[in-house]
């Protein structure tokens, strides 16, 4: 998933850094899609799991046919909300002129593509939820080798393609999740695995969307935020023009490749916890937690660093002017500094949901983007001006790890101890 946006903004950046500035504006949007995405995916999986750990395969199969109704309901009414309010949208964050064009451009075709891309990532939770976590990752692979491919073509317009520019650049992620999920189908409908689905026994059951949406939805309302967040900051950074812009798109295209081991340890500490939790086994939770973050904590540690001592090489990769090169290396010395406190937070937020505590997952994301992120940041632009911004995003991160790790400990020694927890 990382890498969609990674190659991206990789070739887009070949365009100047006002194209870079733009696909990163865009990508505040763009990330609500995925958070649906990925969240309901979540929903998907644990009702699907639920209900085969529970000899109900009938109401699993349902789901998987509910599945396919909720992406193409959701999706068609992102796809018009979106083309509807993006110009006013984008217009309020400070774009205008030829970056309000490149951000247009780049979002028309990803909101035209919004029903595909969450049947392909849907997709994922329905064979997540029987046991098969290789065919989501041959399902990415596909899209993510297409996407690469076709990036560079339609971008540049190399041999028999067309030079599209950003609409090459969306064009190529619509068209590389496309292919991922024609694949997922082929298997589902073709092949009839992980099992034999029939439409004409499909009968609609709230009672499925519910079960579906009651995990799922506090997981995309979290991402949700953080897109949000995301779009006040480029507010905040509004005065300071696009090549702080594009400076802040390149800082958090390697937060997220940072924060990858810390991703895939957080997934882990889930089901831990979530086991161990059901077995009353409450001191292997908290053995599970502190682990966790011990080896989430070292590998990011280890690439934080890397960034930290030589930020200008990594600056360069997107950066194609010397003052976009300035402050990105700037930015990204100072804000790597907080990229491995994170740890803590992602392994905190991990053990809510093992735990079955959605709403604290919730309070604790809203806490961290909305209480801390950016009020932080802005007082730091008062204070400081564009420095004290990066300034400002490193010590949310400090912060947030600090004040996750001690409400983790208040649940565990006030609630999980005394045994009175229950999930919500």
């Amino acid at each position: 998933m990382t890498s969609y946006n990674f190659v991206d903004r990789f070739f887009v950046s070949r365009m100047g850094d006002l194209a870079i500035a733009a696909v990163g504006m865009a990508f505040t949007v763009q990330l609500i899609i995925i958070a649906l995405g990925s969240g309901i995916s979540i929903g998907v999986n644990s009702f699907i799991s639920r209900n085969l750990g529970g000899k109900n395969e009938d109401a699993a199969i349902d789901a998987v046919l509910h599945v396919f109704v909720l992406a193409i309901l959701i999706g068609v009414c992102f796809s018009v909300l979106g083309l509807t309010f993006q110009r006013k949208l984008f217009h309020l964050l400070g774009a205008n002129g030829e970056l309000l064009k490149l951000i247009l451009d780049y979002l028309t075709i990803i909101f035209l593509f919004a029903p595909f891309t969450l049947l392909s990532m849907f997709s994922n939770g329905i064979f997540q939820g029987w046991g098969d976590t290789i065919s989501p990752m041959k399902f990415m692979m596909v899209g993510t080798i297409l996407n690469l491919t076709l990036d560079p073509l339609l971008i540049f317009g190399l041999g028999p393609f067309p030079e599209l520019g950003m609409k090459g650049a969306a064009l190529a992620s619509g068209l590389g999740r496309t292919g991922a999920l024609l694949f997922a189908l082929f298997i589902l409908f073709i092949k009839k695995k992980p099992t034999h689905l029939l439409i004409t026994k499909f009968r609609f059951h709230w009672n499925i969307i519910k079960g579906i949406l009651q995990v799922g939805l506090p997981s995309s309302l979290s991402q949700i935020l953080t897109s949000l967040t995301m779009g006040f900051i480029f507010l905040i950074l509004k005065p300071y023009g696009p090549n702080a812009k594009a400076a802040y798109t390149i800082v958090f295209t390697y937060e997220i490749v940072v924060f990858l081991p810390a991703v895939g340890v957080s997934q882990a500490i889930t089901i831990l916890t979530g086991h161990n939790f059901g077995a009353r086994l409450i001191d292997r939770i908290k053995e599970i937690y502190h682990k966790g973050i011990v080896l989430s904590f070292s590998l990011m540690l280890f690439t934080s660093f890397i960034i930290m001592l030589t930020p200008k090489t990594f600056a360069s990769v997107f950066a194609q002017s010397n003052d976009v090169l300035i402050i990105t290396a700037l930015a990204l010395r100072i804000t790597a500094f907080g990229f491995f406190f994170n740890s803590i937070y992602l392994c905190s937020i991990a053990s809510f949901q093992g735990l079955g505590l959605g709403r604290q997952y919730l309070f604790a994301t809203a806490f961290r983007m909305l209480i801390l992120q950016i009020p932080i940041a802005y007082v730091g632009s008062l204070l400081f001006g564009l420095t004290g911004v990066w300034f400002g995003l490193m010590a949310v991160n400090f912060l947030s790890a600090i004040i996750l790790y001690k409400w983790f400990f208040y649940i565990f020694n006030l609630r999980i101890v005394g045994g009175v927890i229950q999930p919500t």
